[in-house]
């Protein structure tokens, strides 16, 4: 094994400490868009399971949007060529243009995903979300919902009755590239109509641009997140307290005077 897929091991078992998914005999459904994230992750995972004898029960998911020549067969194929059986569930969503179609989107797709999970009696939900992710999340939520926050390597919903785990938060895109091409795994390219024009795709095209001349800026925007230093950073406001708002918000327009007529 060369030293590079060695990094990438380690940061993937970094990743399952994080989601406390060492646990043996789990039941563990895999969300699997055919991406190369989704293909590395189920890639990795089922690996891992084989290789240390670990007793997952790995049930991989694939999410059908309905979008006009989405092609869920030949991310079917590609799970089985893992040696991972995957079922497919199909969804209605409009291909709308408007500024609401991505969260809408996401939020049918992940109740899809939720609802088989309980079908399937598996209490964690593993999705590929990698290093990028995280920073675009949380340039998202800062510059677009006025609130710091990202994703987590395992999150509780519904009081602790499911978690989703983040086995490959740790990995950059870079890595998960190398390791496709490592163990000759190809991405099913589904095409999804608002890709271009989304806030994720602004926020990804802007990181992408400050990396051609700083190439290390995804990893020191990754360690900041996880670096933050409260004793620096503004307070909330208290109970009752007037929200400050910028300067520019707050100057009322003055109003002509009428023309004379």
């Amino acid at each position: 094994m060369s030293r590079a897929l060695r990094r990438t091991e380690g940061l993937f078992r970094r990743g399952l400490a994080s989601c406390r998914l060492l646990a043996d005999n789990e039941a563990i459904m895999v969300g699997v868009s055919g991406g190369p994230d989704s293909l590395c992750m189920l890639h990795m995972l089922h690996s891992f399971n084989v290789r240390e004898r670990k007793g997952w029960q790995l049930r991989a998911v694939h999410v059908n949007p309905g979008f006009e020549g989405w092609d869920s067969e030949r991310v079917l194929r590609a799970c089985r060529r893992i040696g991972v059986e995957c079922s497919a569930r199909r969804l209605s969503i409009p291909a709308r243009h408007d500024a609401g179609s991505c969260y809408i989107c996401a939020r049918e797709r992940r109740r899809a995903l939720f609802k088989a999970a309980d079908e399937l009696g598996c209490r964690r939900l593993a999705l590929a979300h990698h290093l990028e992710d995280v920073n675009e999340t949380f340039l998202m939520n800062l510059l677009f919902t006025s609130s710091g926050a990202t994703m987590i390597p395992c999150q509780p919903l519904f009081k602790g009755r499911m978690h989703i785990v983040r086995p490959l938060y740790y990995l950059d895109k870079k890595r998960i590239r190398h390791y496709l091409r490592h163990h000759r795994l190809h991405a099913v390219r589904n095409h999804c109509p608002r890709d271009r024009g989304s806030s994720r795709a602004t926020v990804r095209r802007f990181l992408a641009r400050l990396a051609t001349d700083h190439p290390r800026i995804q990893n020191n925007l990754f360690s900041g997140i996880q670096n933050l230093k409260p004793e620096y950073l503004p307070r909330p406001p208290a109970t009752g307290e007037a929200e400050v708002r910028p300067y520019s918000a707050t100057v009322k327009r003055k109003r002509r005077p009428k023309a004379a007529s």
